[in-house]
C-alpha cells in the first residue's frame, strides 16, 4: 500500500516537472462550452485564447496604450492571489480598452517569484491568472474570449534574489492574441 502511494506521488511529480507551464481549468469562472480547458489553444485554431485573433491595429493600439504604460500588468502580494486595490486601476483601464476596441482573444498569464517549489509556484500563478480573469468577467468582458496560463517562476520579469526583484515577478500579465 505504501509503495503504491509513493509510486503515485512520484508519477505526479514527474508529470508536473515535465511541464513548463500550467494551463488553467479556469475553475468556476465560466461554463466550458468547448470541451476540456486543458489544451484550449489546439481547439481554437491555435491562437491560445479560445477566440479569434485581434487585428493588427488593435494589437498596435494595445502596445502603444497599454503595454507602454504598464497597464497590461498587475502585481500581487507575497503568497497571494488577491487583486490589490492598486491593481484594480490597471484592470479597469484594460476593460475600457477591450470594450472600446472590440478585443477578441486575451491570454491572462500568472507568474510567481523564485521562492517555493516549481509546482507550488505553478499553482500560485494559476490562481493569480484565474483571479484576474474573474475580475475581468465581473467587469463585463466575455470569459469565452479569455484563457489563463501559469508560468510559475519560469519567466521572471526581473532577475534578482531580493524583495525588489521578487515584488516585480509576482504578477499577472494580459497578452492579446
Amino acid at each position: 500500500m505504501m509503495n503504491t502511494m509513493k509510486l503515485g506521488t512520484l508519477a505526479t511529480v514527474a508529470l508536473l516537472a515535465g511541464c513548463s507551464c500550467l494551463k488553467s481549468p479556469d475553475l468556476d469562472v465560466a461554463a466550458n462550452t468547448k470541451g476540456s480547458n486543458y489544451g484550449e489553444s489546439s481547439m481554437s485554431g491555435g491562437n491560445g485564447a479560445g477566440a479569434a485573433a485581434n487585428s493588427s491595429s488593435v494589437q498596435q493600439k494595445f502596445q502603444e496604450q497599454m503595454v507602454a504604460g504598464g497597464f497590461n500588468q498587475v502585481l500581487f502580494d507575497y503568497d497571494s492571489a488577491a487583486i490589490r486595490t492598486d491593481a484594480e486601476a490597471n484592470l479597469n483601464k484594460f476593460v475600457e480598452f477591450a470594450k472600446a476596441n472590440d478585443v477578441k482573444g486575451v491570454t491572462v498569464e500568472g507568474h510567481a517569484d523564485e521562492r517555493g517549489t516549481r509546482e507550488y509556484n505553478l499553482a500560485l500563478g494559476d490562481r493569480r491568472a484565474v483571479a484576474i480573469k474573474r475580475f475581468l468577467v465581473g467587469a463585463g468582458l466575455d470569459a469565452n474570449n479569455m484563457t489563463t496560463i501559469s508560468y510559475g517562476k519560469e519567466r521572471p520579469a526581473v532577475e534578482g534574489h531580493d524583495e525588489n526583484a521578487w515584488a516585480k515577478n509576482r504578477r499577472g500579465v494580459l497578452v492579446l492574441q
